[in-house]
């Protein structure tokens, strides 16, 4: 007999306060079901023993690793932990939108999904605006590489739910310092693990610019670099194109390399894999995020679109509910 559906939510965290307790907030109401919510703190420097107790009070069991080991390894380490049947992951600085249990818990209801990933859809925070992510459809038979890079699809740890023993039988890879979600993707892919893609938003990312993420660190080009040397030798000549656009031109962009992530746009042409994002990039690199930010809104002002404005108001009230929240609680 198999056992009742629990859900795990394993979230990584490492000197956050205040936004761990916003993606913790996200989680309440979304069910009237036990949630087993497990956070892997990766030997913060700063003291977050306040910020601890009321992850307990809100539900969560709070893990401690014994050194930094990074992301991937806090996420394996809930992954071990975890009590579910199936398990999600989340990152301390995203948040869930509501209803997001409910439709995980229906999808893994139906047999046909037992053995399946689920990719929920996501909408991005980026100083102060939402913006919408336009999902390819799955293609039956397309690699997960292809889809990635070629297509241009989102394939993010916090957009990931799939039964708690492939999760174990196919661990983040601890050596990888970026790139770990796509890493992982493509090797389930590669054992043969189907995935759906669900073209609802779920989740919102935080994708605000800041100085002391990961992705912006000079190094970090470099290994996200050599892990695409390292793997793409069999990939088609549309999907390294698309690596470049898709991840190394911002990166490079965001390291302050801004003649190198020309030239790597550049490259996203030969050949063409989205005319329309290496446009939007190119004006990006040009006038910068906030030059960016402005245009997009002039024109979604003439384009008479209203539709997209009033979806991401709706969601913005959401994240500063909880951001208003979550800081009160953090004393921030």
């Amino acid at each position: 007999m198999s056992k009742p559906f629990l859900l795990s939510i394993v979230i990584p965290n490492r000197n956050r306060a205040q936004t761990l307790l916003r993606a913790l907030l996200s989680l309440e109401g979304q069910t009237a079901d036990e949630l087993d919510i497990v956070v892997v703190d990766d030997a913060s420097e700063t003291d977050l023993s306040d910020a601890y107790a009321l992850a307990e009070k809100m539900g969560a069991r709070v893990l401690r690793q014994p050194r930094h080991l990074r992301g991937s390894a806090a996420r394996n380490r809930g992954v071990t932990e975890a009590r579910g049947t199936h398990v999600s992951f989340l990152d301390s600085d995203d948040i869930w939108l509501p209803g997001r249990y409910d439709d995980i818990k229906a999808f893994f209801a139906r047999p046909e999904n037992d053995r399946q990933v689920l990719i929920s859809g996501a909408l991005l925070h980026v100083g102060g605006e939402i913006r919408p992510t336009v999902q390819p459809p799955w293609k039956p038979g397309r690699s997960l590489v292809e889809y990635v890079y070629r297509d241009g699809a989102r394939v993010q740890t916090s957009m990931l739910t799939m039964p708690v023993d492939i999760a174990r039988a196919h661990p983040f890879d601890e050596t990888l310092r970026v790139n770990q979600d796509t890493d992982l993707a493509m090797r389930l892919d590669r054992a043969g693990i189907g995935f759906t893609v669900s073209p609802l938003p779920a989740l919102v990312k935080e994708e605000t610019p800041r100085t002391d993420r990961l992705t912006t660190d000079n190094a970090t080009v470099e290994w996200s670099h050599a892990w695409y040397l390292r793997e793409s030798h069999d990939w088609s000549a549309a999907a390294k194109s698309g690596y470049h656009l898709q991840d190394r031109v911002w990166r490079l962009a965001d390291a302050g390399r801004k003649g190198q992530a020309m030239l790597s746009l550049g490259r996203t042409l030969f050949p063409p894999v989205s005319a329309r994002e290496t446009a939007r990039r190119a004006i990006t690199l040009a006038l910068g995020d906030r030059g960016y930010t402005a245009l997009r809104r002039v024109y979604r002002k003439t384009s008479g679109d209203k539709a997209v404005p009033e979806r991401a108001a709706a969601v913005l009230r959401i994240w500063q509910e909880l951001d208003r929240r979550s800081k009160e609680m953090s004393g921030g």
